[in-house]
């Protein structure tokens, strides 16, 4: 007698449990899978977040370093503005003095019997003095004088004409470099 074994339901059901431990396992990667995205997405969504906070913080201080600037070049530009009127003032200040002296210059080289009738400023640089005198030898004592004057130099007589009872004469004298 011969025993005869039948093998087909249990390998069936071997099968069965093989294809089941296949489908936990295959389900099981899927969802553990599926878990490792979902971790990754969130982590690089964090990142992205942090990303543009960190970038937010960049702007506002690169906004904030702009404006700076901005105040900056607007009080250099005012500073410059300063500087350039104190130069103004002080070469105004330089000249202050100017008028006076040369006003003086021509008082102290007048002699007396000589009027001067009119001066006239040219460019700047020299000044046309126009006068009667008693004298052809006043005159000459007047330009004398005014060789004397830190202020006015070289007196040139443009002219000396003679009237009935004085000289009448233009006299043309350089202002000193300061004047210009």
């Amino acid at each position: 007698m011969t025993l005869r074994l039948n093998l087909l339901p249990w390998r069936e059901r071997e099968r069965q449990a093989a294809l089941r431990r296949l489908r936990v396992t295959v389900v099981g990667a899927v969802i553990a899978a599926l878990c490792v995205v979902l971790l990754v997405d969130q982590l690089a969504r964090q990142r992205h977040r942090q990303q543009v906070a960190a970038n937010d913080q960049r702007q506002a201080v690169n906004h904030a370093l702009r404006a700076q600037l901005a105040e900056r070049e607007r009080l250099a530009v005012a500073l410059q503005a300063v500087r350039d009127e104190a130069a103004a003032l002080a070469k105004l200040r330089a000249q202050q003095g100017l008028p006076t002296a040369v006003f003086a210059d021509l008082e102290r080289a007048l002699p007396p019997g000589m009027r001067l009738v009119k001066l006239e400023l040219q460019q700047g640089t020299a000044l046309r003095l126009f006068g009667l005198a008693a004298s052809s030898a006043a005159v000459a004592q007047f330009i004398r004088n005014l060789q004397h004057s830190q202020v006015l130099h070289d007196p040139q007589l443009k002219s000396l004409e003679s009237q009935a009872q004085s000289k009448r004469f233009e006299l043309l004298v350089r202002l000193s470099a300061l004047w210009s």
